[in-house]
């Protein structure tokens, strides 16, 4: 076992407790053993140089399988769902497993780890309605259906719309956790640090020393490696925002009121709705939908829908704006 194993082992397992005292205690004191009886009978130095190093190795292999043993000791538990996946998007369950190809529909078991190739693109459904996304060249450990892990790149997180239940969701970076209170918001890995961009709500970030900032809609938090929180505003529509586009999970529209698809579509693309009248709000909300926009991303979806009807949309800058013909 050389470095890189060990590492990718602990990575596997995440945070341990110590083994217990008396087990520890035994096995220094029989290295102790080990270690004068080398000293005492130099004459047969090799031999206990062998024996040494055969009780080190088995020391290392005791913490080994130590480490591991949880991971396997419970039944596997699924924690999230894949709902989207583009191009290069894989799953593995740990340095003991291979890379597997990742499809629409397949489980996520806590522990397992998904990353995307330089084309791909990946998003999963969690608990409570909670969706995340996941740009190309990221790699991100789903612990539990609470709490991800981004080792690398970029996720976004939809934590849904105000009027479903909010349940808690932790992604967990090397620099420290971004927490939400109902949001839409951006993580991403950087060379320097870490970038926390809200779209909408409010994310909490705690620092690895707890320290605690709190970003509201329309905020971007750059955390740098030295520890600095620097400010700016960042709009909730744009260019930074089409990988999230792409991503975005399909919806079925099959029998779907027009005026929920259109706040999905004002949601999706990071932008307020308004009618332009009670009149078109009406007539909005008793057209009835159908067919599927599978394949589309959220703009295309929209002008595809709104070509079968009586109503318009069009985009002013952070509105929607909703017009009959």
């Amino acid at each position: 076992m050389n470095d890189l194993d060990l590492e990718k082992v602990l990575k596997s397992a995440g945070l341990r407790e110590k083994p217990p005292a008396d087990v520890e205690r035994a096995v220094l004191e029989h290295l102790r053993g080990e270690w004068r009886e080398t000293v005492a009978q130099r004459g047969r130095r090799s031999r206990q140089r062998t024996g040494f190093a055969l009780a080190a190795g088995l020391l290392a292999a005791a913490i080994g399988v130590w480490v591991i043993a949880p991971r396997f000791s419970d039944a596997p538990v699924a924690v999230a769902s894949v709902t989207f996946a583009a191009d290069d998007v894989r799953r593995t369950s740990g340095w003991l497993d291979r890379w597997h190809v990742v499809a629409p529909g397949q489980a996520l078991l806590a522990g397992q780890t998904i990353e995307t190739g330089a084309a791909g693109r990946g998003a999963l459904a969690l608990a409570g309605g909670v969706t995340a996304r996941v740009d190309r060249d990221s790699r991100l450990l789903v612990v539990a259906a609470d709490r991800l892990v981004l080792e690398r790149g970029t996720i976004y997180v939809d934590s849904g719309p105000a009027s479903t239940a909010r349940l808690p969701l932790e992604v967990v970076t090397p620099r420290g956790t971004a927490r939400h209170v109902g949001t839409q918001y951006e993580v991403r890995l950087l060379e320097t640090g870490v970038r926390v961009s809200v779209r909408d709500g409010i994310v909490e970030w705690r620092s690895g020393d707890g320290n605690v900032e709190r970003s509201a809609s329309g905020e971007q938090l750059t955390i740098t490696l030295d520890g600095r929180v620097e400010r700016e505003a960042v709009s909730g529509y744009g260019p930074m925002w089409d990988w999230t586009l792409r991503a975005a999970p399909p919806i079925d529209i099959e029998g779907m009121p027009l005026s929920q698809f259109l706040a999905w579509a004002a949601r999706e693309t990071g932008r307020e709705i308004t009618y332009v009248s009670p009149d078109i709000e009406g007539e909005a909300a008793g057209i009835v939908v159908h067919g599927s926009i599978a394949g589309l991303t959220p703009p295309e979806a929209l002008h595809a829908v709104l070509a079968t009807t009586s109503v318009r949309a069009q985009v002013s800058g952070g509105s929607l704006v909703v017009d009959g013909r």
